[in-house]
């Protein structure tokens, strides 16, 4: 489920936050409450706590290693 989208950065207290796409959290079951993997360095990365078995996986640990360098 590819997509890009733009994000306005909103102001919460003292951190600030960026809310994830409606098509994304119900194509992932994100309800709130819901935890989710955030790996980030020069790009940021969420990935449902269901699916982070992808971090498992050596062909995909490399590649998002390599994003993340």
């Amino acid at each position: 489920m590819p997509g890009k989208t733009k994000r306005r950065v909103l102001k919460q207290g003292c951190s600030a936050v960026i809310s994830i796409p409606a098509d994304y959290r119900r194509y992932h079951n994100l309800d709130p409450g819901k935890e989710v993997v955030v790996l980030y360095d020069s790009l940021l990365l969420i990935i449902p706590e269901d699916r982070k078995d992808i971090l498992d996986d050596p062909e995909k640990k490399k590649l998002i290693d390599r994003l993340l360098e």
